[in-house]
């Protein structure tokens, strides 16, 4: 998994939490298209697989959680019931993510192995610092 594919990801997962989190660190091995997350404190935040362009998402228990598939600089977001709940749009280092009527409710800025995503009153949601 790539540095883009584990930004749009975590852009996903600010968006959809659109509450202040801790630091969370993506570790993927490059050999596997699996991520495991994790809170700064070490307890699972769930897990991503990832297969062509089509990332599905789970959650700590393991349940399904939706799904991401890119196309481009674009990348939609789906519910576990194939629904859209929004899409992400990348533009060099900036994301805005999008709710499924188009509202911008999150942006994310990477320098670095860090992810910054904040609100759009501009508060920092969260972190994300990629190995």
């Amino acid at each position: 998994m790539n540095n883009s594919m584990l930004f749009k990801l975590a852009t996903a997962i600010a968006a959809a939490a659109l509450v202040a989190a801790p630091t969370v660190t993506l570790a993927a091995s490059s050999s596997s298209s699996t991520s495991k997350h994790t809170t700064s404190s070490g307890s699972s935040a769930g897990r991503s697989t990832t297969q062509g362009n089509t990332t599905k998402h789970y959650s700590s228990s393991g349940s399904s959680a939706g799904k991401s598939v890119s196309q481009g600089n674009t990348t939609k977001h789906y519910d576990k019931t194939g629904k859209v709940t929004g899409k992400s749009v990348t533009q060099g280092n900036a994301t805005r993510t999008m709710d499924a009527s188009g509202k911008t409710v999150a942006k994310s800025t990477t320098s670095g192995a860090t992810t910054t995503h904040k609100d759009t009153a501009g508060r920092t949601l969260g972190k994300t610092v990629t190995k």
